[in-house]
């Protein structure tokens, strides 16, 4: 399979997103504008990074790891400090890691032939469940846990914001489940944007996945999160004319791998807005679009095993507040664990 090669995806976080003489950033539409930036000196200090991330290419591949193991299904290849690594998920789990090139043999596949030498496991039947709704123009892709169980996943979604991270909720989330569940699973759409913008927040975030509080899987929820209100649906976020949608999707894992962050297999889209077309690319790319039957500020309500959707980012106080009120009104169950918060990557494939 021919790779594609973003060259232009050299690291730095601030690069990325056009701030580097050397980048070449991924264009937004004419007249759709990147959200204001407050002056330098008044931004905090990034976020410290892990590595430096370059070469960062699309790369599927059936991978064997040399210590033995299950097979894994290779996603990206990319150099950390200079060293040729490999993003890769295992299908039986769906969780991704990093690994040396040295320590992988590596055959590399095009999309549909991958799809049938793993069509039994968990990650392909979590992709065919998300083609079942390929065609909703909102709403496409997985919606649901697989068993639908007592608990819900819940998705925060961060979205570009000039307001600040919630911090109450996931401190809210850390006490109503530290006796049942620690670490409390958690889902977060996160946006390259929102990751340059909240240096800070981002930092507490991960400072609370550090201490065992959290376990975050992260979904791709584009760079830019593109949206103009004066368009209809059917061409409007990543439906715009002019999206480059492949460099929406990589520039956002590699602004997550230099935070030390694990890109998931999940993608969100914005506004949960797509189509059939958009839909398939996502897919190729070896991702699972993942949308919600539960966006609570909606007025949706959470059934067991719904995919529930609210907004950290300041932006939608409301979903917010029915969630926590949800969590008090379950809070017997939730100490009985008979109603507990469900792990997005062992619910989506069964």
């Amino acid at each position: 399979m021919r790779r594609r090669r973003l060259g232009w995806l050299v690291g730095a976080s601030a690069a990325l997103c056009g701030y580097g003489a050397a980048a070449r950033p991924a264009c937004l539409p004419q007249g759709v504008s990147r959200p204001a930036r407050a002056p330098a000196s008044e931004r905090p200090a990034p976020a410290a990074r892990s590595a430096r991330v370059s070469e960062y290419q699309l790369s599927l591949a059936r991978c064997w790891p040399s210590s033995g193991g299950g097979e894994l299904v290779g996603l990206r290849r990319l150099l950390i400090d200079g060293r040729l690594h490999h993003l890769v998920v295992d299908p039986v789990t769906l969780s991704t890691e990093l690994v040396p090139a040295s320590r992988l043999r590596v055959e590399s596949l095009g999309w549909p032939d991958l799809r049938r030498a793993f069509a039994a496991t968990s990650y392909m039947r979590a992709v065919a469940r998300a083609e079942g709704r390929r065609a909703e123009l909102q709403d496409a892709g997985i919606v649901h846990s697989l068993p639908a169980e007592q608990g819900v996943v819940l998705t925060v979604d961060l979205c570009p914001s000039r307001r600040p991270l919630d911090r109450t909720l996931f401190a809210q989330l850390i006490d109503g489940f530290r006796e049942v569940e620690r670490p409390v699973p958690v889902a977060i759409s996160i946006t390259g944007v929102w990751m340059l913008e909240h240096p800070e927040d981002l930092r507490w975030l991960l400072e609370r996945v550090d201490a065992g509080d959290l376990s975050v899987t992260w979904i791709n929820h584009s760079y830019h999160h593109a949206f103009d209100p004066r368009r209809p649906l059917r061409r409007d976020f990543l439906l715009m004319p002019g999206i480059d949608l492949e460099a929406e999707v990589l520039q956002t894992e590699v602004a997550m791998l230099e935070h030390a962050m694990q890109p998931s297999v999940f993608f969100r889209f914005p506004g949960l807005v797509s189509d059939e077309s958009i839909f398939e690319r996502v897919v190729s790319f070896g991702l699972v679009p993942t949308g919600s039957d539960a966006w609570l500020a909606k007025g949706q309500p959470a059934t067991p095993g719904s995919i529930v959707l609210i907004h950290g980012n300041g932006n939608e106080p409301t979903g917010v507040r029915d969630f926590l009120e949800l969590m008090q009104r379950e809070r017997g169950r939730i100490r009985s664990h008979d109603w507990l918060l469900l792990d997005l990557r062992s619910s989506s494939g069964e």
